[in-house]
């Protein structure tokens, strides 16, 4: 199920540009489907799709062939008349491709004869490849889950037109922002259906056919075994899938709260060292993300402990149970999917600007907090995430307090589920969930 993506120009613009184009991201949130829809609007040009998963190729490729299986599938040399675009999906799976890349990109680099898109569900550096030798010659970006408006598009195309957060961006009066919000208004209602969506089941494109709850369980539930069976069953390092998941299952309890790795480990029975390993190979396939303090001014003061997060809400629910709405609005819990979703909301962002950017929280030993501290230089951009009607007056006292300390911040940023709002006094922007992207 294709639909156009709101990043789709950044990641275009890299196609055309004379480097090797690698997209990542988790397990089926379209990265494939992407490259495959571009290739279907250039015909004119000569196409060869390699997939690492097909054991066949993976062979030839590890018997250093594959300038052999561009040639067969382009059916004519590389640098002759026409210039091969060669797509390899999950490339992180052929440790040895990425030298193959290499010379080749180094031979035809001058005469623009080839150009390569990789795609993975993982770091490039999964399993000690050699992706390093591809310093000064790739491009990185990354695809995540659908975003609000992404979602909405198979009904309201109209709804993709502007960003949000592109506006925060431009470092003008948040006036500004009432005026496209007032704009989204038409798609309030399905905009505000999606959002409930997407705390629940996240938003991976396949559950978009999923018309029953009990679909989408079977679907989720059979991602995770995929991904242990094709994925973690492949590391020779880890060597307990059982604790594996239940690594996962804690983590999706977890999610949203700073992490605590001496209970961990006690409901585990493992040791530290393979809580790092396992925890960190669900970082390396896109599940897992830990958001870790923003420093800036209070150095002596600040909480340093990560906070980690199951990155898809969908995963949440099926590891944890909590698989009705209302079920989990009264479990206490829904905020921590609130936040879960914004996150995705937030690396959409940040994955179409070329600026090195940064997520953190915020937290002081006296309690002050604030959920995310997004650092795009010169700028810091504070997001308090509540899941309620109205503002919370503690809340707001702590981003204002972020404020006051941070001289980069100029404005914050509520998001909740009540109206669009600017207190001037304060420098708070107070904006409706159900707008954001």
């Amino acid at each position: 199920m294709y639909a156009d993506r709101i990043n789709k120009k950044t990641l275009e613009s890299s196609f055309l540009r004379p480097f090797i184009t690698a997209i990542l991201g988790p397990r089926r949130v379209g990265k494939s489907l992407f490259v495959h829809h571009y290739a279907k609007n250039h015909p004119e040009l000569i196409w060869v799709f390699l997939n690492m998963d097909d054991m066949s190729q993976r062979v030839r490729v590890e018997k250093q062939e594959l300038e052999a299986l561009i040639i067969e599938g382009a059916k004519q040399q590389i640098g002759g008349k026409n210039k091969v675009w060669v797509v390899v999906d999950e490339a992180q799976k052929c440790p040895l491709i990425f030298d193959q890349v290499k010379i080749l990109y180094d031979n035809f680099k001058n005469s623009d004869k080839i150009k390569f898109i990789l795609t993975g569900s993982a770091v490039l550096s999964l399993h000690q490849l050699s992706a390093e030798s591809l310093a000064g010659r790739i491009e990185l970006h990354h695809l995540q889950e659908f975003t609000l408006r992404e979602s909405t598009l198979f009904n309201e195309p109209e709804t993709l037109k502007f960003s949000l957060f592109d506006q925060m961006s431009k470092d003008e009066p948040p006036q500004q922002i009432g005026e496209l919000i007032h704009k989204l208004k038409p798609f309030k209602p399905i905009l505000e259906d999606v959002l409930q969506q997407q705390l629940l089941w996240s938003g991976l494109p396949e559950l978009k056919s999923c018309q029953h709850n009990e679909e989408k369980i079977i679907y989720l539930n059979n991602y995770i075994q995929t991904y242990l069976e094709k994925d973690v069953r492949a590391i020779e390092s880890i060597t307990n899938l059982t604790l594996y998941r239940n690594l996962m299952s804690i983590i999706a309890e977890q999610t949203g709260s700073v992490r605590e790795d001496t209970r961990i480990v006690n409901a585990l029975g493992c040791t530290r060292d393979t809580l790092k390993k396992y925890r960190g190979f669900l970082e390396a396939t896109l599940l897992y993300q830990d958001i870790y303090p923003y420093i800036g001014s209070t150095i002596k003061r600040f909480v340093k402990s990560p906070k980690g997060y199951l990155r898809n809400n969908g995963l949440v629910s099926v590891l944890t149970g909590l698989v009705e709405y209302k079920t989990l609005a009264s479990s206490g819990l829904i905020g921590h999917r609130f936040e879960n979703w914004f996150l995705n909301e937030l690396r959409v962002w940040l994955a179409r600007d070329p600026m090195r950017s940064e997520i953190y929280f915020w937290r002081l030993e006296s309690g002050a907090e604030v959920d995310f501290i997004v650092e795009k230089k010169p700028f810091v951009y504070p997001f308090e995430v509540a899941y309620n009607n109205a503002p919370d007056i503690k809340k707001m006292r702590n981003l204002s307090k972020f404020l006051t300390e941070e001289p980069r911040a100029k404005w914050g940023y509520y998001i909740y589920r009540g109206d669009f709002s600017i207190d001037k006094e304060r420098r708070i922007c107070f904006i409706p969930a159900w707008a954001v992207g």
